[in-house]
């Protein structure tokens, strides 16, 4: 599965809301060309991309205003996520990854590509 360059990690601490994080998937240059995430001449369909929180463990975190991913959007190759600390009831601290899935088309044929930025961590103070 790709994953995201970089090595910052993002931490939430409790009272941390709608933090805004960017996500940008890169097209190849040509279409023999390996130098993106998206092949060249694709585009993305941003009403079909979505975002999902989960625990190291993999157990799933709602996407809602209790849930760490407070809201989503899709422009074009980039998607807009923003990050607030749960304040749902049994949350527990640690590491979490955020999946990001874009629905990815041609003209013709459209499929969903998996994409994991695994640095996320939510600190109890």
């Amino acid at each position: 599965m790709p994953q995201f360059e970089g090595t910052s990690v993002i931490t939430l601490q409790p009272y941390d809301t709608n933090i805004p994080y960017q996500f940008e998937f890169t097209v190849c240059s040509a279409s023999t060309a390996n130098d993106g995430a998206i092949p060249s001449g694709h585009t993305i369909n941003s009403t079909a991309t979505y975002v999902k929180a989960h625990r190291i463990d993999g157990t799933a975190m709602t996407t809602s205003s209790t849930g760490i991913i407070a809201a989503s959007s899709h422009t074009g190759f980039i998607t807009t996520i923003w990050l607030t600390y749960p304040t749902s009831t049994g949350v527990v601290g640690g590491r979490y990854h955020l999946t990001l899935f874009p629905t990815i088309s041609d003209g013709t044929t459209t499929y969903v590509k998996e994409f994991n930025f695994n640095r996320l961590v939510l600190k109890d103070l």
